[in-house]
């Protein structure tokens, strides 16, 4: 339990912001192009949205391709896949919509 609690206090003190998490999910779900980015981003948080990748960038949880030129998780940021997982299923519940743990 003990490395488990220090594997989320160090992610909380590098995701720090709800955009970087926005993207994180989006990324989860595959690579992405930054128009493919932006266009699943609101228009007043575009700003936001560079500056949070940069951010994820800096703590080496995505990464830009250049030859392919899109964002993907790296292997780091591939290990948050079963909180991003979870985030997901509570955002579907949320909102109404079905899950397959029924």
């Amino acid at each position: 339990m003990e490395p488990t609690c220090r594997g989320l206090q160090a992610t909380r003190a590098m995701v720090t912001q709800p955009i970087q998490w926005q993207l994180l999910l989006l990324l989860a779900e595959q690579a992405q192009t930054p128009g493919q980015l932006l266009r699943q981003i609101p228009l007043h948080h575009h700003g936001r949205c560079w500056l949070g990748l940069l951010q994820l960038q800096r703590h080496q949880l995505v990464m830009f391709h250049m030859k392919q030129w899109r964002w993907s998780l790296t292997a780091a940021g591939e290990t948050l896949r079963p909180i991003l997982s979870a985030i997901q299923t509570c955002s579907q519940i949320q909102e109404g919509g079905n899950t397959d743990d029924t």
